[in-house]
Formats: C-alpha cells, sequence, structure tokens
C-alpha cells in the first residue's frame, strides 16, 4: 500500500510507550473521531444536496468549523483557484475591513452560503452570517451545518437546508463529517478517497511502533518534551499542505494544553521560513523539537535552466525544495537537535484522509502519555463567558495605558 511515512532517522524512540497500541486499538471505536467515519455522511449530503448547483463557495465558520475544510480545498486546489472564475470566500475573523471587501466580491446567485457551527453560538461565525444575510437574502442559497443553538433555531425559522454535527464530535476533530465533507461535496472533491485514506490512517495507527506513524511520532515528541523541549516547530515543505498546518496547531494546542502542561506548536513554511528562523534554531536555546512535513512527488514542477556554475542546472524545483528540507534536517541534527518528518507520497485526497487521521490518532496517543483529555476545551470556554460581558459593552475600569 502507497502511504504516508514517519522519517526518524535523527530521533531518539523509547519501547516504553508499545503499550498504548493495545489501549488504542480498544477504545477506537468509541473515539469521536473514528466514530464519525462510521456515520454514512455521504449518502446524506447527496440527498439532501440532490439538484442544488453553485458556482461560488462562502464559507462562515471559525476554529473546527472553518480550518479543516479549508486546508484540504487549498491543499486539492489550484493556488489560483480564486482567479479562474470559481470562487471560495472563507468569512471567519470579524476583522471589519476584510469582511466588507469580501462581500463585496460575492456573486449571491451563483454562491452556496455554508454557516458552520458546532454549538449554533459562536459570536464570530453569527456576527458575519447576519451582515451577509442582511446583505444577500436569498433563502434558497443558505446551508446550516450545526448541533444546535441560535444557528439551529434560526435556520428551522428561515427554511434553510441543514445538516448536523454530532453531540460526540468537538469541533477541531470535525472535518470528517459534514463540517468538511459538504464543502468538499460542492466542490467535486473526492470524497470516498479521503474517507478510505482516513481508513487506512486509522489501521497504520493500531500496527505495531516502529510501523505506527502516529505512535512513534507521538513518543518522539513527548519524550523531548519531558527533556524540556516545550516548543513543536512545523516546518512544511509544500504550499499547498501548509494550510493544513494551521488545523493540526489547533488540533494539538486545545487537545493537548491542559494542567499546566503541553508543548506549543509553531508554524513554518519551508523553505522561506529558513531564511528567517534558522539561525535561531540551529545556534539558539535547545528547547524545540522539529517535525517536517514533505512531499515526495509534487502534481506539478518546472526544471531550471542551465547557467555555467550553479549546482542546480537542469535540476527540478521538486529537487531543489525536497533538499532544502533533508539538508535542513541534517544541520539541525549536526547542532544536536532532535527531528523527524511526516512524508506524503503525493497530495491526494486519499493521502490527506490517511495524514488527518493519523495526526488525530498522534495527538491521542499524546494525551494519554501526558495524562490529559483531549476532548475539551475548558479555557476556551472561560474565555468565552468574559467576551460575552465585553461585547455587552461592561468593559474593565482599572486598564492601565501609556
Amino acid at each position: 500500500m502507497e502511504k504516508l511515512i514517519l522519517d526518524y532517522t535523527y530521533a531518539d524512540i523509547s519501547p516504553k510507550w508499545e503499550d498504548l497500541r493495545e489501549e488504542f486499538l480498544r477504545e477506537k471505536d468509541n473515539l469521536p473521531f473514528v466514530k464519525t467515519l462510521k456515520e454514512d455522511w455521504l449518502s446524506l449530503i447527496r440527498s439532501r444536496l440532490e439538484g442544488f448547483s453553485a458556482k461560488h463557495l462562502v464559507v462562515v465558520g471559525i476554529g473546527g468549523s472553518s480550518l479543516g475544510a479549508e486546508a484540504l480545498l487549498r491543499a486539492l486546489l489550484p493556488v489560483s483557484f480564486n482567479s479562474r472564475g470559481r470562487r471560495i470566500f472563507f468569512f471567519d475573523n470579524v476583522d471589519p475591513e476584510r469582511t466588507a471587501e469580501l462581500a463585496e466580491l460575492v456573486e449571491p446567485e451563483n454562491t452556496a452560503f455554508i454557516i458552520i457551527s458546532k454549538s449554533g453560538n459562536t459570536t464570530e461565525t453569527l456576527a458575519n452570517f447576519l451582515i451577509l444575510y442582511r446583505k444577500f437574502p436569498w433563502k434558497e442559497r443558505y446551508m446550516v451545518i450545526t448541533g444546535g443553538g441560535f444557528l439551529k433555531e434560526f435556520a428551522r425559522k428561515e427554511g434553510f437546508l441543514t445538516f448536523p454535527v454530532p453531540d460526540y464530535l468537538p469541533g477541531r476533530y470535525s472535518v470528517l463529517s459534514p463540517v468538511g465533507l459538504v464543502p468538499f461535496y460542492l466542490e467535486g472533491i473526492e470524497i470516498e478517497e479521503i474517507m478510505q485514506g482516513a481508513e487506512e490512517g486509522l489501521s497504520l495507527s493500531g500496527r505495531p511502533l516502529y510501523q505506527n506513524p502516529a505512535l512513534l511520532s507521538a513518543s518522539a515528541i513527548f519524550q523531548n518534551y519531558q527533556a524540556g523541549r516545550n516548543i513543536l516547530v512545523n516546518l512544511v515543505y509544500s504550499e499547498h499542505l501548509y494550510p493544513l498546518g494551521f488545523w493540526y496547531r489547533q488540533l494539538f494546542s486545545e487537545s493537548l494544553g491542559k494542567d499546566g502542561k503541553g508543548q506549543t506548536p509553531v508554524l513554518d513554511l519551508g523553505s522561506v521560513d529558513q531564511h528567517s528562523k534558522l539561525q535561531l534554531y540551529l545556534d539558539g536555546p535547545d528547547d524545540k523539537v522539529y517535525l517536517f512535513w514533505r512531499v515526495r512527488n509534487f502534481r506539478k514542477d518546472e526544471n531550471i535552466d542551465c547557467q555555467e556554475g550553479l549546482e542546480f542546472c537542469g535540476k527540478p524545483l521538486s529537487h531543489i525544495i525536497y533538499s532544502m528540507a533533508l539538508s535542513t534536517e541534517r544541520a539541525l541534527h549536526e547542532s544536536g537537535r532532535p527531528t523527524l518528518a511526516f512524508e506524503l507520497p503525493k497530495i491526494k485526497p486519499r493521502f490527506l484522509g490517511q495524514f488527518i487521521t493519523v495526526l488525530q490518532s498522534q495527538v491521542w496517543f499524546i494525551s494519554k502519555m501526558q495524562g490529559v483529555y483531549p476532548f475539551d476545551q475548558p479555557g476556551v470556554e472561560r474565555m468565552k463567558r468574559i467576551a460575552r460581558e465585553y461585547i455587552k459593552g461592561k468593559f474593565p475600569s482599572d486598564r492601565r495605558t501609556t
């Protein structure tokens, strides 16, 4: 089987966590990111969207309601997808200038508006949605993906098309539910291939330690955390794969940052960020572990023209970027920095599906090593309560300013 691999050439791996594989196999069917794969989401989506078509997509959501769908769409579609007639806009942040400028580009008569919030009460999502609905009150163009709250009731009253988000599924684990699958379906992405890959990723995560990229990477990351390396640097050597790093950053942070524990994930783009951060990584404090994301075969490539004296004469760009990744790993190793690397054979729906569930399984393994529960976010809920008070105008009076 052609598959995702983990290169642990420069990583020290302890076999002490081998028993976690057995626990994973026992608990697997009850894990939220596994349960969603057992649902027949594709049949539901096909039946509810029968006869529906749209040239453009507007996706309104934030965090887990947006990052996964955006990551896979940006991975699989051309870089220039928004300049070739068919457009996708993601309304996530509530920056007023950005929202206003994006809204000016919307063509409502040809657009599907997809509003996503598991709780149905997410402030930023509701704010952007209500602005868009005031500007473009075309009921038949809207669909809502939610588990309840204001949004579910509003959708019922307005007669919007709706899809569920199961109670058992935290937002950051929901990309392989209607949250991600509805946008994929409307864009013609091969959902069956993604789901096949997701199942294969789970199979890899149940293998013995040295055949198991999820458990191997979890062991190396946690071992370095115990050694005082509190920062996980993700170096992504693919522009198309880079947005998936934002999804992983949330998955890792919200699942593991609890009870005074957890590493801080950092996201870098190779080879661009070698030219701004690598000096720090090589000769600065040894408080980081480095996780590379590589692609072995690119879908498109360009050869470099020959000029006398250049070592890359006639080489393809894919060779240059792959060499940059390998040489950076080697340099970090020679500086005594721990590294490991995921490598995808190619950016295709099946391999992205594998990668999604391998990363979800990896985070579950680390949660067991740390002793934290990976499926809640109590700190975030505290912030939301404070935000509601501030939004009502109850600002604190004790601010100190210059």
